[in-house]
């Protein structure tokens, strides 16, 4: 993949990325938040509506405190009356509309007022009377109000009033002077409203506990017919009794389903819960509203539907998957231009890089633009020009010098001086160059001494030699420096045999052959730059040198001429016959003289 569609991908994926899970984190942020709002909402109507309740509540243990002190309640509870007679209903109907009064402080006259303002006179005795009775001590029930009412132990049908504790815990709380709240399930024909909130208070005669008396009113308040008949919030209400949950205008089936989940566990959890029912999802709230009464438990509970919720979530996830796709073709739209703009000064770089690999120093690329490509793209540039500059006098100073001791002058390993080394010198001469050249144009001189020239340095340096100097017709070469390899003699006298071959073939070609001779020596010698530090040249020095070109001086055509310390180390095959001990001019000894066999075999070659 090139480095274009890289870097689109990369800004792609990227901002892309980025934008989307931005867009994802806050619409997730977003709908929690909007959930637990609806929640603490629904759950603060759902609290509301428990504090009107617990205020009425606390408004009927007043009234059934007051009225158990009546005395006709303690009549009854005493035995003196076996029935209630129409005087005795018509002081407890006044009783009771007297309790429901509105205190007045300051208004003396007010305790005669009913709660709508007006007076209480025969309309209160016109007043019908809650459910209102007495338990008393050998359970038997009177009603005030000619309701039916069972509190026994026995299983009750929903027809009836049903309690689920039996008589003998009420017996229990007597100790306790305290009021208990139950809820039961009455006959809807009688009662109108079948579930009833009932508070039963211990009544003592004369510090002695007689009995109970009970009052019970609608367990529904107004606040929740009020909210069923206005819909709030999409929800329902009611109270649960007796394993039904009795709430107005619920679904077909929601009401089933809402009281299979309402068991125990729930109802001490006292958390809300979301189940789903007809492909949507609900929230229920329920709370106990008589815990630890021994006369039958009563929940309020609330259901809301969080269809609209889901449904408005929905849109925000399509909205944010619009704007996340709007996003991503914008993000795509500038990932071209951002990849085209970045990747064409690279694309331009990496061809400009394939061009030097390939040699070409003179490419340049083009600087546009004060930016990092451009000051990039002007260093490149001056990169190639100072490399080709270093080319140049690189190939200059290996045409100059041998390209190996080039490489190490310009490497820097060289330096003014010199150094001892163990080295073979071979020197190679045309043989009557004078007398062949003799008439000759210069310019056909010149050419035939670079074509003499050429084919024996190529030979040398196949060999693993290097070219000390050309000194006219005559090429001075050196095996064992800078460079020292354990068989430097051999390569030397394979190179001076390949050299005569490859000339004898260059004559074969030639009006005028051209004919060498050639002297090795081995032995010390000092090789190193010579000269000062504004001109040097590398070159070696010592008796072996001088040995080497007198033995090239005495060699005959086609003859090489070793001394006695390289013909030690020779193999048998490339050994000619020795010449003895011969006085070589500047050395004081005779010097012991071997030829080299050459392709003619030993003892072919010319004499001394």
């Amino acid at each position: 993949m090139k480095i274009r569609w890289k870097l689109f991908v990369a800004f792609v994926l990227v901002v892309s990325g980025g934008t989307l899970g931005t867009l994802l984190v806050a619409e997730y942020e977003f709908r929690e938040w909007v959930r637990a709002q609806v929640k603490e909402s629904f759950e603060r109507h759902v609290e509301q509506i428990l504090a009107a309740r617990e205020d009425r509540l606390a408004e009927v243990r007043a009234q059934s405190k007051r009225l158990s002190e009546h005395e006709v309640v303690h009549r009854v509870l005493a035995g003196s009356a076996e029935r209630v007679q129409g005087p005795d209903l018509a002081a407890l109907r006044l009783a009771y509309a007297t309790e429901r009064l509105v205190e007045r402080p300051g208004m003396a006259g007010d305790r005669d007022r009913s709660r709508d303002g007006r007076r209480i006179g025969d309309e209160g005795l016109g007043m019908p009377l809650p459910l209102m009775g007495v338990l008393t001590r050998d359970r038997r029930t009177v009603l005030f109000s000619n309701h039916r009412l069972r509190l026994d132990h026995q299983r009750r049908s929903r027809a009836s009033a049903s309690w689920s504790r039996p008589h003998d815990e009420l017996e229990q709380l007597q100790g306790s002077r305290s009021q208990v709240v139950g809820y039961g399930l009455l006959d809807e024909a009688l009662f109108g409203d079948r579930v009833k909130e009932v508070v039963v208070t211990p009544v003592d005669i004369d510090g002695e506990w007689a009995g109970w008396f009970f009052l019970g009113r609608d367990a529904r308040t107004q606040e929740e017919r009020v909210l069923s008949r206005l819909g709030v919030m999409n929800s329902w209400t009611g109270v649960w009794v007796d394993g039904e949950w009795f709430a107005a205008g619920v679904k077909e089936g929601l009401k089933e389903t809402v009281q299979s989940l309402v068991t125990p566990a729930l109802l001490a959890k006292e958390e809300p819960e979301v189940f789903k029912w007809n492909d949507g999802r609900y929230l229920l709230v329920a709370r106990v509203l008589n815990p630890g009464s021994p006369l039958g438990q009563g929940a309020q509970i609330a259901v809301f539907d969080l269809s609209r919720l889901d449904d408005a979530v929905e849109e925000l996830r399509w909205a944010v998957v619009l704007l996340g796709l709007t996003v991503v073709l914008i993000s795509i739209v500038v990932a071209l231009a951002l990849s085209r703009r970045f990747s064409t000064p690279i694309l331009r770089l990496v061809e400009a890089t394939r061009k030097v690999r390939e040699g070409d120093l003179g490419w340049q690329v083009p600087v546009k633009g004060k930016d990092e490509f451009a000051v990039l793209a002007d260093d490149f540039n001056r990169m190639t020009r100072d490399l080709s500059l270093k080319e140049k006098y690189r190939d200059l100073l290996g045409k100059t010098s041998d390209p190996s001791v080039a490489e190490r002058l310009v490497e820097g390993s060289l330096e003014l001086g010199g150094e001892l080394r163990h080295a073979t010198v071979v020197f190679c001469d045309i043989r009557g160059f004078t007398t062949m050249t003799d008439g000759m144009a210069p310019a056909a001189v010149i050419a035939m001494l670079n074509d003499h020239m050429t084919a024996m340095t190529r030979v040398i340096h196949e060999h693993g030699g290097v070219v000390d100097k050309f000194v006219g017709d005559m090429v001075m070469a050196v095996f064992g420096a800078p460079v020292a390899r354990a068989d430097d003699t051999v390569r030397a006298a394979r190179c001076a045999i390949a050299m005569v071959r490859v000339r004898n073939e260059m004559n074969n070609t030639m009006d005028v052959p051209v004919e060498i001779g050639l002297g090795l020596a081995t032995g010390e010698i000092v090789s190193g730059l010579m000269g000062s530090e504004d001109r040097l040249n590398y070159t070696v020095l010592g008796d072996r040198v001088n040995l080497a070109a007198r033995l090239c001086s005495l060699a005959g055509e086609g003859e090489i001429l070793v001394d006695g310390h390289t013909m030690e180390v020779l193999p048998e095959e490339l050994r000619g016959k020795p010449h003895g001990s011969v006085e070589v001019r500047g050395f004081r000894a005779e010097v012991e003289i071997w030829s080299l066999a050459t392709e003619g075999g030993p003892g072919e070659s010319g004499s001394v």
